[in-house]
């Protein structure tokens, strides 16, 4: 397995969190009416967050270089 930036990681899951977090937000006693194409969102934008710190910054704050 390819050694993962674990701060991507970091970032996408906050990120997959906070955006399911507005998604499912609604006033009381109605449903959460969205277009389906805003939950996929949430898995497109991780990837896009991990492609970025996998090869564009490349620099993990949660492992140190010996």
């Amino acid at each position: 397995m390819k050694n993962r930036n674990v701060t991507g990681m970091v970032v996408a899951v906050i990120y997959s969190i906070v955006l399911y977090g507005f998604l499912i937000e609604a006033p009381p006693g109605e449903i959460p009416n969205h277009p389906r194409w805003a939950y996929l969102m949430i898995p497109l934008g991780a990837i896009a967050i991990m492609a970025l710190f996998d090869f564009v910054i490349k620099y993990d704050f949660f492992k140190d270089k010996k």
